[in-house]
């Protein structure tokens, strides 16, 4: 399960492409709750503007469905791999999935786990009852960067609306 996205500008900053990664994962999240499950395993794409592709992926040991947490791991393989040249397409993918049902905390894991899902839940159903662009994080206002990046429908490309 993934989502990704070709931009329309370069980035060529570390916090400008933490915030498109952030807004993929939403997505991915997103899809993650609605399908209940959960996620082991975390991989990025990275491709330059001269169309060079590279990725990098880690296994995590508690499965997650919590948009934050794969949007912190999602940053940290891309602060790993970047080599500081242009990006022009990101991507944001998840796999080695397992039903949510089961999903236990270890005592490692951040003591706001709970409060994290509460919110994400909420974050879902207000979206789903009023469109997605009812709730946006704040790291997103005046930033020139779409609350949620890839394929969220028609608002993404509104020529295509009438073919579909």
């Amino acid at each position: 399960m993934g989502n990704s996205t070709t931009i329309r500008f370069d980035v060529e900053d570390r916090d400008t492409a933490h915030k498109v990664i952030l807004s993929l994962t939403e997505m991915v999240g997103m899809r993650l709750r609605h399908s209940q499950n959960c996620c082991k395993l975390i991989s990025i794409n990275i491709r330059s503007n001269e169309f060079i592709n590279y990725s990098h992926q880690r296994k995590i040991y508690n499965p997650t469905d919590n948009t934050r947490k794969i949007a912190k791991v999602a940053c940290d393989l891309f602060d790993e791999v970047w080599k500081g040249e242009p990006v022009r397409h990101l991507g944001v993918r998840v796999s080695e999935l397992c039903t949510n049902e089961y999903c236990q905390s270890s005592i490692f894991d951040e003591k706001n786990s709970e409060k994290d899902r509460a919110i994400d839940r909420a974050i879902d159903e207000l979206r789903q009852k009023f469109g997605s662009k009812t709730i946006i994080r704040a790291a997103f206002i005046n930033s020139g960067i779409k609350g949620l990046s890839g394929g969220v429908g028609e608002e993404e490309y509104p020529v295509m609306t009438s073919i579909l």
